[in-house]
């Protein structure tokens, strides 16, 4: 640890001052983590030239004019991450400093964080400390530790400090529960917790109590989000505005304080930037081994998200898959309602039903993630909500998700897409969303069904008779295409091959393109920029990024993006297709039933082969109590080879020759429960 520590060290002044300004915001205020924890935990020539690196940093601080470095942002986001590395390295240096010292650190700490907060606070217009996300927890945050940095030099606007961020993030909290998903997608959960573990340990270390911030719902068990977003490979399901690489070190402090074994499972070899923290929050759960394996499907209502897989196992030999389905945005009002603008997600993408598949080593279904935050107006979502500056882009707007399309039209994202109804027990997994509001229809009109059976993904969409116009139904992919014919689409990434197969309607046909190509959009003004420099010069528009996937931490670097979409036909009020992840030729196609069995909770069958050739008598007689109510069915029960969807292996070779393709369905009795 102290070797990473002393890298910071040798970091030159060019690197530090290179770059997108928001990350060299951050990289210069962790450098002044960096420095300070070695100077207080090392000796010798290692701790003077830590120490000497914290005084340079800390002056620069001091004698700044301002600590809000974009002007765009109205929030205390930059000044957050300034101010808690100042006042830590104030803490944590205390016996090392001058009086005189000491006092230019609180001076700067009260001129640049306590007075302008005091403002924010008692301004009615300002929306940021009554808004529900990252931006509004980790200013408070930030604000809290400055304040009782200070406390006994300016007590009376630290108390109050203390009390408006605690009453401001006490609203934060309510987006974790029930059950700790966070609706501006894996990345800003990282952002999020970590200043929202900052704060609670900020407030227990100092007062004893978090004043009921600990046991606010879902906040102890946010560690299941990180874990159920992260594919088997390692991508996160990125919605919103999130990248696909997930920082899991907050769980350091979440594992320290509630002591869950699997929140020290997924941190346990971190070797970021966080590294001090996780040293100091050490007491974390060692017994790994004894971790029970967790349950292979998860539905998170506070993010009307559901997570499935097959298997816990990263190896390609387990062959695992992964789908990840997500519904409306879960803060938002009732379609139709016109929300105040704190109530607004400003990292929501309309993006009601789209999700994501993984299998074979590879991300197959794709989201796309954020675009450029310089683009004009990307954070303008309108007054209503659905018509700001924002929807423009391809990235946010409806057409960029894996989703439907209706008419062409955006869907509205600030309506809700609840999950009517989920199983994630056994080898088939599933949930329904009803997807109507988000396109102003209906309760019941539009539904999507997801379900995983053994490694076969299914996506089901029905619609009402009060549902018209043109529907367009896509995906998006990294695949190369082999070919695409009809109702069978076939693609592969080196070795890896993957299959998608419309099941329903019969008259469906797939078509392949690529996504628009981007935009490119004049700058205003260079005041409201967000990341690029804002005075770099001769540069006058900005563009929307390359459909492309991201590269090793490189946005928009990766392979190119295609779109597989479908026509939906219009006589017909059921659309059903089918996801082959790993395919090797040998799958049996699964049965369509419609979504209402599905919520009727009926047995399943993982394949279509006639009865009369596998079915046994005592395997008709469980189904047969199944349907009845009398006991459940459980796939594991028949003992058959899942890969072959129930038929034993000893059959394999009859029933390849002897069955028909597609049999006839009066041979089926096939529902999803």
């Amino acid at each position: 640890m102290l070797a990473r520590l002393e890298t910071t060290l040798r970091e030159t002044g060019s690197l530090w001052s290179e770059g997108e300004l928001r990350s060299r915001i951050k990289r210069q205020a962790r450098q002044l983590i960096h420095t300070s924890f070695l100077a207080l935990i090392s000796d010798g020539t290692a701790r003077q030239e830590a120490l000497r690196a914290a005084r340079i940093a800390l002056s620069g601080y001091t004698s700044a004019t301002s600590w809000k470095v974009r002007p765009v942002i109205k929030s205390f986001l930059d000044c957050a991450e300034i101010a808690v590395a100042v006042s830590l390295a104030y803490d944590w240096l205390y016996d090392q400093f001058s009086d005189e010292e000491r006092q230019v650190i609180e001076e700067s700490l009260f001129r640049h964080v306590l007075e302008p907060a005091l403002t924010a606070y008692n301004d009615k217009f300002t929306l940021w400390p009554k808004r529900r996300d990252n931006c509004t927890l980790v200013s408070n945050s930030g604000i809290l530790v400055a304040s009782l940095a200070v406390l006994e030099r300016y007590p009376d606007a630290s108390v109050e400090l203390i009390r408006k961020s605690l009453l401001s993030s006490w609203r934060v909290f309510e987006a974790l529960a029930p059950d700790g998903a966070w609706p501006e997608g894996p990345s800003y959960w990282s952002l999020a917790m970590r200043y929202a573990g900052l704060m609670v340990a900020a407030f227990e270390s100092t007062f004893g109590q978090s004043f009921g911030l600990a046991d606010r719902p879902g906040f102890a068990h946010t560690g299941d989000f990180a874990l159920h977003t992260v594919g088997p490979f390692g991508a996160a399901f990125n919605f919103a505005d999130s990248e696909d690489r997930l920082d899991t070190s907050p769980l350091a402090w979440f594992a320290h304080r509630f002591k869950r074994a699997m929140d020290a499972q997924l941190v346990d070899a971190y070797e970021g930037w966080y590294l001090p923290f996780n040293v100091i929050w050490a007491d974390r759960p060692k017994a790994y081994r004894n971790v029970t394996e967790p349950p292979t499907g998860k539905v998170f209502h506070s993010g009307n998200l559901a997570c499935f897989r097959n298997t816990w196992s990263k190896d390609p030999t387990a062959r695992p898959i992964y789908l990840a389905i997500k519904g409306g945005n879960a803060c938002s009002g009732e379609a139709g309602t016109l929300l105040r603008p704190e109530e607004v997600i400003l990292h929501a993408q309309a993006d009601a039903g789209s999700f994501i598949v993984d299998g074979a080593r590879q991300r197959w279904v794709i989201e796309l993630g954020s675009d450029d935050y310089d683009l004009p107006g990307y954070f303008d979502h309108g007054a209503d909500g659905r018509s700001g500056s924002r929807w423009q882009y391809y990235r946010s707007h409806t057409a960029g998700h894996n989703t439907l399309v209706i008419d062409g039209c955006n869907q509205i994202p600030t309506a809700r897409a609840p999950i009517t109804g989920s199983c994630v027990d056994g080898q088939c997994k599933w949930a329904v969303f009803d997807l109507s509001a988000t396109y102003g229809k209906p309760t019941g009109s539009i539904r999507r069904g997801a379900t995983l059976i053994g490694r076969q993904v299914l996506i089901q969409d029905e619609i009402g008779p009060e549902v018209s116009g043109t529907i367009v139904w896509s995906v998006h992919t990294t695949g190369e295409p082999i070919s695409v014919s009809g109702s069978d689409a076939r693609f592969r990434l080196g070795k890896d091959h993957f299959v998608v197969r419309i099941i329903e309607p019969e008259t469906a046909r797939f078509e392949l393109c690529f996504p628009p190509e981007p935009g490119s959009f004049p700058i205003a003004d260079v005041r409201q920029l967000h990341g690029h420099k804002m005075f770099t010069r001769g540069v006058t528009r900005i563009s929307e990024l390359p459909r492309r996937v991201d590269r090793n931490g490189k946005r928009a670097a990766g392979n190119l993006i295609r779109r597989l979409q479908i026509v939906w036909p219009s006589d017909k009020r059921r659309l059903s297709v089918l996801f082959l992840p790993d395919y090797d030729g040998d799958e049996l196609t699964l049965p369509v039933t419609s979504l209402d069995e599905w919520l009727a909770r009926r047995p399943v069958r993982l394949a279509r082969y006639p009865r009369s050739e596998f079915w046994t008598q005592r395997e008709q007689d469980v189904e047969e109590d199944a349907i009845a109510g009398r006991r459940p069915v459980h796939t594991p029960e028949r003992k058959h080879s899942q890969r072959m969807g129930g038929v034993p292996e000893r059959r394999r070779e009859r029933a390849r020759k002897k069955r028909a393709p597609f049999p006839a369905r009066t041979n089926e009795r096939a529902a999803i429960s």
